[in-house]
C-alpha cells in the first residue's frame, strides 16, 4: 500500500518553480566538490518524478547548468582563448542540451517512473555517457559504500516502485540503506608499497621549445623513483608530454637501477600512432614491472577526442581493456575525464579490480571546482566497490 503525506494544493506554476529551484540547487551543491553535499546528486531523480507536466522535465537543465557552470571557466583555460568566453559558453551550452535531452525527450506523465530510469539509463550508456558528466548515479558510492551492482541498482529499483511507495517510505528505504551500508563499511587501507606522485609542473612544460623544463622533470621524476625501492610509483597524466623511443634510451639507466630495486614506474604520456597526426594518452609500464601501456579509452570530447576523426587528435578507444596487471595484481584504471563518466567506470569495475588508479592532468582547471569535483567521483567508484583509490594528479 502506498504511503502518502497529506497533501497539500500547489499551482501548477508554482510547482514548477520549485521543482525548477530544488533541481538547480541539488546540482549545484551536489557536484560543488565537497563529498557531503555530493550525496544531493543522487537525489534529482527523485525531484523530476515531481513533474506534472512537460515543462517541468526542463529541470534536468537546471540540475546540469547547477552542476557543470565551472565548465565555462575550465574550458577557457583548457582552449587557451584568454578571455573569449564565446566558446566556453558554446561547449557548456552543447553539454547542457545534451545531458537535458534524455529526461525531455523521454518525458510521460503516466508513466513517469519508467521514463525516469530510461532517461538515467540513456546517459549512463554511450553515445551520451561519452560527453555528459554529473551523472546521478556517480554519487551511488556516497550513498551505498561497498555494494557494487546493489548500489547501483536500489535507486532504480526505488524510482520504478516510487508511486507505490510514496515519498517517506521510498526516502526511508533510502536513508536506512545507507545508513545499514555505512554501518558496514571499512574504507580500505592503501598499500604503502604504491605511491601515487602529485605534482605541480603545471602546463609549461608542453610549450618549451627547447625542453629545458622538460628534462628538469624527467631529473625530478627520476629522483623520486630512485629514493622508493620496492614500491609501485603512480605519476600524473601526461606527466612527459610524448613518449618515443629516445625517452627509453635516456632512462635506460635509471630503468636498470629501478630493477635492481624492484621499484615499478607508471607514468603518464602520450605516444603517437603510426602514419597518422593523432596520439593515445597512455598509462605506460616501466621499471620493476611488465612493459605495457594502458590506453586512455575516452579523451575529453573537442579537446582531445574529434567526434569520426581517428587520424587526429586522440581517438576514441571503446574496447580497449579496461584494467591492468600489476605486481599479480588487477588495477582498474581511469585516466582524468574517465573518472566522470558511468561507462568508462563501469567498464573497468565490472572486472573487479583490486585498487583504482586514478592519473589526471589538471593544471588547466586551476581555480576552478574541477579538481575537488573529479576526486569526489574518483572517491565514489573506489568506495562503491570496496577498493583502495590511489590518485596522481599534476597541477
Amino acid at each position: 500500500m502506498a504511503t502518502h503525506l497529506p497533501s497539500v494544493w500547489i499551482s501548477p506554476n508554482l510547482r514548477t518553480a520549485l521543482v525548477f529551484s530544488v533541481a538547480f540547487a541539488f546540482g549545484t551543491a551536489g557536484w560543488c566538490g565537497k563529498p557531503s553535499l555530493n550525496l544531493l546528486a543522487l537525489l534529482y531523480p527523485f525531484v523530476y518524478l515531481q513533474s506534472r507536466r512537460r515543462r517541468d522535465a526542463l529541470s534536468s537543465a537546471l540540475y546540469y547548468a547547477g552542476a557543470t557552470w565551472n565548465v565555462i571557466p575550465g574550458s577557457e583555460s583548457f582552449f587557451g582563448t584568454r578571455g573569449n568566453l564565446l566558446l566556453p559558453l558554446l561547449i557548456w551550452v552543447g553539454l547542457l542540451a545534451l545531458s537535458a535531452a534524455p529526461w525531455i525527450a523521454l518525458y510521460n506523465r503516466r508513466l513517469l517512473p519508467l521514463a525516469t530510469v530510461a532517461a538515467i539509463i540513456t546517459l549512463a550508456l554511450p553515445p551520451f555517457s561519452l560527453v555528459t558528466v554529473a551523472h546521478p548515479l556517480v554519487s551511488v558510492g556516497q550513498w551505498f559504500p561497498g555494494t557494487r551492482w546493489f548500489g547501483l541498482c536500489l535507486p532504480l529499483i526505488l524510482i520504478l516502485a516510487y508511486r507505490r511507495l510514496g515519498s517517506p517510505f521510498t526516502l526511508a528505504v533510502l536513508i536506512g540503506a545507507s545508513l545499514a551500508a555505512h554501518a558496514r563499511f571499512h574504507r580500505p587501507l592503501q598499500d604503502p608499497r604504491i605511491v601515487a606522485v602529485n605534482t605541480r609542473f603545471g602546463g609549461s612544460a608542453t610549450r618549451d621549445i627547447l625542453g629545458s623544463t622538460l628534462q628538469d622533470q624527467e631529473t625530478a621524476m627520476q629522483r623520486i623513483a630512485l629514493t622508493h625501492p620496492d614500491t609501485l610509483i603512480l605519476f600524473p597524466e601526461s606527466i612527459i608530454p610524448t613518449w618515443t623511443p629516445t625517452h627509453d634510451e635516456r632512462w635506460a639507466a635509471t630503468f636498470a637501477q629501478l630493477q635492481a630495486r624492484h621499484t615499478g614506474l607508471l607514468i603518464g604520456t602520450t605516444i603517437p600512432v603510426a602514419n597518422t597526426q593523432a596520439n593515445r594518452n597512455v598509462l605506460l609500464s616501466r621499471g620493476y614491472t611488465e612493459r605495457l601501456s594502458y590506453v586512455q579509452r575516452v579523451p575529453v570530447p573537442l579537446g582531445m577526442w574529434r567526434f569520426g576523426d581517428r587520424r587526429n587528435g586522440f581517438p576514441l578507444i571503446l574496447r580497449y581493456p579496461s584494467t591492468i596487471r600489476i605486481w599479480d595484481r588487477r588495477a582498474g584504471v581511469l585516466i582524468c575525464y574517465e573518472q566522470l563518466l558511468v561507462w568508462p567506470a563501469l567498464q573497468t569495475l565490472s572486472r573487479n579490480p583490486d585498487m583504482l588508479l586514478a592519473p589526471s592532468n589538471l593544471y588547466w582547471a586551476s581555480g576552478t571546482t574541477i579538481p575537488s569535483v573529479q576526486h569526489v567521483s574518483a572517491q565514489d567508484w573506489a568506495d562503491l566497490w570496496a577498493i583502495p583509490l590511489y590518485e596522481a594528479s599534476n597541477r
